[in-house]
């Protein structure tokens, strides 16, 4: 992720009018919002970038061997939501609009996801908790508790009911903005009016650690997060290189 251009911060200050068009009523507040991945937390890490390409290698080959897990993976990382979108509020809701560009110019999209302002929950990171996610300085990391949607597959199913049981009022779902006025905006709306009002316990909130169990449950049964590991430890010496394609076999054999 690269530091905003000009550009990109032309289209934040464009965001609500664009917003309000594609949505037909006022919008309060917008800004657009990018993924924050887990390969960008592995290279702030440091994790080198063939090991890094050969984990994304290693989950599009479980997904293909396994893609109801794929499908799960894929969908607890993003919530189903593109890479980047215009995040907009109106009075009831709030709305994940395409990111949609013409000319240079921020244009009307789709709507991809909504959900009603009522109990929805949204925080904004801490900036030293930045960098191990690999977010530039001029971005800060807004985190969303989105619901998960099952729909066919049977793993997210199982994710969004014991999500529910434990009462979460989401998965906590990552994405960098920026450190503007039409930013500003978002969080004053969602963050301070919504109130996160999270428990915290030596440093971790509450609902951060129910989704970190989570986490980890869905992590043991996942090959993809065997693998992504067992890559790790083969970059840091910690496997000899016979080492890391015996495990290989044997998790992709499993």
């Amino acid at each position: 992720m690269n530091e905003l251009s000009n550009e990109e911060l032309q289209w934040n200050a464009q965001a609500v009018a664009v917003a309000a068009s594609a949505l037909g009523e006022p919008v309060a507040a917008a800004t657009r919002c990018e993924q924050v991945t887990s390969d960008m937390a592995a290279e702030a890490a440091g994790v080198g970038k063939v090991n890094r390409g050969m984990m994304r290698g290693m989950k599009a080959v479980s997904s293909k061997m396994m893609p109801g897990v794929g499908g799960m993976a894929k969908g607890l990382e993003t919530g189903g939501l593109p890479k980047s979108f215009i995040l907009a509020v109106t009075d009831r809701q709030i709305h994940a609009l395409e990111d949609v560009h013409d000319g240079g110019k921020l244009t009307p999209g789709k709507v991809v996801k909504s959900w009603d302002r009522q109990g929805f929950t949204a925080k904004i990171s801490p900036d030293m908790a930045n960098a191990a996610q690999g977010i530039p300085a001029d971005r800060q990391l807004l985190v969303l508790y989105l619901p998960i949607e099952g729909g066919n597959n049977k793993y997210l199913q199982a994710a969004s009911t014991n999500i529910a049981a434990s009462g979460s009022p989401g998965m906590p779902q990552r994405f960098a903005i920026a450190k503007d006025a039409a930013s500003q905006g978002v969080i004053d709306a969602i963050v301070t009016a919504g109130g996160a009002g999270n428990v915290i316990i030596n440093g971790m909130s509450v609902d951060d650690m129910m989704a970190q169990a989570a986490g980890q449950a869905a992590a043991a049964a996942d090959p993809t997060a065997q693998l992504t590991r067992l890559a790790d430890l083969h970059e840091r010496g910690v496997l000899s290189d016979d080492e890391f394609a015996s495990q290989k076999a044997k998790i992709l054999g499993g």
